[in-house]
């Protein structure tokens, strides 16, 4: 089963129609990646990640003040 040609060639068209500058694309993929970041960086820590952090910074300050 063909696609008639008058379909075809729209569809060629429209692709033809979505080309992105070097700017365009460097301006769309800084955006995404900032508002991804951004999200990660408020995001809470997982319990388990929190309860290392305390367990870090007990055992670092237990050893400064043993000096």
């Amino acid at each position: 089963m063909s696609c008639p040609s008058h379909i075809l060639t729209r569809a060629t068209q429209i692709a033809n129609n979505l080309n992105f500058s070097q700017e365009q694309v460097t301006f769309i993929l800084r955006h995404s990646l900032r508002s991804q970041y951004d999200e990660l960086l408020t995001a809470d820590l997982p319990d388990r990640l929190k309860a290392l952090v305390q367990e870090l910074e007990n055992k670092h300050t237990a050893a400064s003040d043993a000096r």
